[in-house]
């Protein structure tokens, strides 16, 4: 927001290129939009005269008065508020808060209107931490915060401000309508129309119902710019022409206005007026060093030449219109408006412990050597506990890749030594036919124990790759996975060791089932089912896995003949009690993890599992696992 003189009127109005309020002091009550740091002198001294002054004889308290007065009549002008702005920070002492806080708050604004958003948030921070030591009320720099923000082009940030001041509305009807405006405008300039209008509109209609007659005209204008927006030309070019005759021809936003009304004559086909009227705006704004109305008129000159077919001028004009919008909207600049507002959390902070200790003046030194004792012991605290804490850390990542370790080996001890000790009963077979003299049957069972070793060493390398891309724990990625494959890689695998104790090993699945599962896992799981029940069926017996499918699960069982398990067995049967070994039908020695590592499997693919055994008949396992789907595929990926 910045505070204008039209023909000898005062107005408040926002900065930006079609956004802006005013008042006209044409009663006796003076409305501002910045009323504590913008109330006009009321003394009818020159700006020549106050000029003089500054080189005569004053005090310091004179020479304050005077800059500010001088401030105030240049209010237009960003530069020279700056400039004279700056030396009223150098005379100013300790004392003069109010003044400090006055002047960094006019040149936050001027910063705003040149486009210097990173000075500008740094001078409103600092208006806005002394105006709170001061306790006095903070709502027109949190407007002026708002503002800056959208201009950088970060709504979140801005709507915060606009909201806190909509949700605690002061009593003043003119700055209450000026956060609907500016709320508005903030829209306008992120490509939010439909908001921006309706934010227009609520100030019209609060202006309106106060009978502010010169508001409602200026914010008619404001609707012009977004009927340009909407392609309502006839209108926007009538409410724009009547909002520039509130305007002296040098603030920016007059040119701001101006810019608009070029684009209604460009729409319109009026390339020769408009063409003359964007180049007086960057005639002006360069001389008056105003970003954005600069950025503005490059980007409406760039339009324009490629309507007239000039394609050499139309891309010059773009550059310059990126250049100066990377300028504006510069990502460093957004950090460091950052790094500033969390400066100024830290000082609030810091300005409420220093107010406590002003009111304890008595206890000072005390309260320091507690306060410093107090920091010492915390930081030395925060040093412990972060020493315990991270040992704790540590310990239980040590103890979480112990236990992965042994699940590791229980998974490697299930997988190879059925295979493997299978090998035994095939050394039995051969020294019988050698026995018998049967030796046509060796080359058939050479072949098979090359087959069973290719198939373990296949096993071996998985299992091995599987472990070294694990790094303390075991994944879950659910992919789609042919049952029947795996089930026939699985006997294929297992054969040997069926063999090798005459057991019949089978499946009986139920058509084509596909899961969604992890597939190392899931093999895992079935591997380790098969294997016990080889290891604890008896010769001649039999081991089917059979599979059947439902709406969106598959249930997979593993049956044997085996010795079966003791009722008071079952229900501890997949918790690890100890790690005491158990032996199988043949002497087939286990670690007891396997049934374990099954049960947190089967839960990690989202699945159940289910035992049913009886003494001397046989166990089965049930095991249901969910089917592929391809919407749970898309949605997982």
């Amino acid at each position: 927001m910045s505070t204008y003189v039209i023909k000898g009127k005062t107005v408040y109005i926002s900065d930006h290129s079609m956004i802006a309020f005013f008042m006209l002091l044409r009663t006796i009550t003076v409305y501002t939009f910045i009323s504590v740091f913008c109330t006009i002198s009321s003394y009818g001294t020159s700006i020549d005269s106050l000029r003089a002054k500054l080189n005569e004889s004053q005090t310091r308290e004179q020479r304050i008065q005077t800059l500010d007065r001088i401030i105030k009549m240049h209010l237009n002008y960003p530069d020279s508020v700056i400039k004279y702005g700056q030396e009223l920070l150098k005379t100013a002492s300790d004392d003069d808060m109010d003044q400090i806080a006055g002047a960094k708050f006019q040149i936050g604004q001027a910063y705003k209107n040149k486009g210097a958003y990173e000075l500008s948030i740094q001078y409103l921070f600092e208006s806005l931490d002394l105006k709170n030591q001061l306790n006095q009320p903070v709502y027109e720099i949190q407007l002026l915060l708002g503002m800056v923000y959208s201009r950088i082009g970060d709504m979140e940030k801005s709507s915060e401000y606009f909201h806190a001041l909509l949700d605690h509305p002061v009593d003043r009807v003119a700055f209450n309508v000026s956060v609907m405006n500016n709320f508005a405008e903030s829209f306008y300039q992120n490509g939010m129309y439909d908001s921006s209008l309706h934010f227009f509109q609520k100030a019209f209609a609060l202006s309106h119902d106060n009978e502010m007659t010169r508001f409602e005209q200026f914010i008619r204008g404001n609707i012009g710019m977004v009927n340009l927006k909407l392609g309502n030309l006839d209108s926007a070019e009538l409410q724009l022409r009547e909002v520039l005759q509130l305007f002296d021809s040098g603030s920016n936003s007059y040119i701001s206005f101006k810019t608009m009304l070029a684009e209604v004559y460009l729409e319109k086909g009026d390339i020769s007026v408009a063409e003359s009227m964007i180049k007086d705006v960057v005639s002006e704004s360069s001389a008056k060093d105003y970003k954005e109305q600069l950025r503005d008129a490059y980007r409406l000159l760039s339009t324009l030449y490629g309507v007239k077919q000039d394609h050499k001028k139309a891309l010059e004009s773009y550059q310059r219109y990126v250049e100066i919008d990377n300028k504006i909207k510069d990502v460093e600049t957004v950090r460091k408006i950052g790094d500033m507002q969390t400066e100024f959390a830290v000082g609030q902070k810091q300005a409420e412990l220093d107010l406590v200790n002003a009111e304890r003046q008595n206890e000072r030194l005390v309260t320091i050597g507690v306060s410093l004792l107090a920091i010492i012991l915390l930081v030395l605290g925060l040093v412990i506990l972060k020493y315990y804490r991270q040992k704790a850390k540590t310990n239980e990542e040590l103890e979480r890749l112990n236990q992965t370790k042994d699940k590791f080996f229980s998974i490697i001890s299930h997988d190879l030594r059925g295979p493997v000790s299978s090998f035994f009963g095939i050394s039995r077979l051969i020294k019988s036919l050698v026995k018998m003299k049967q030796t046509e049957q060796l080359l058939e069972i050479a072949d098979d124990i090359d087959e069973s070793v290719d198939r373990l060493s296949a096993l071996l390398d998985n299992l091995l790759n599987w472990a070294m891309q694990q790094q303390g724990h075991f994944p879950n990625v659910p992919e789609k996975v042919n049952l029947n494959e795996v089930t026939q890689d699985l006997i294929r695998t297992l054969d040997t060791m069926a063999k090798g104790k005459s057991i019949n090993l089978d499946s009986q699945i139920d058509g084509a089932i596909h899961l969604w599962v992890d597939k190392n896992t899931t093999m895992t799981i079935l591997r380790n089912l098969v294997n016990n029940a080889l290891k604890f069926t008896p010769e001649g017996g039999h081991v089917t896995i059979a599979a059947s499918s439902t709406a969106s699960k598959a249930e997979i069982k593993v049956q044997d003949s085996g010795v079966g398990i003791p009722e008071e067995k079952l229900k501890s049967l997949f918790k690890l009690q100890d790690k005491k070994s158990t032996y199988g039908t043949s002497g087939e020695k286990g670690l007891g993890l396997g049934l374990q590592l099954v049960c947190e499997f089967v839960e990690m693919n989202g699945g159940t599992i289910d035992v049913t055994s009886t003494v001397g008949e046989g166990t089965t396992f049930a095991v249901t696992l969910p089917l592929y789907d391809l919407e749970e595929e898309v949605i997982t990926r």
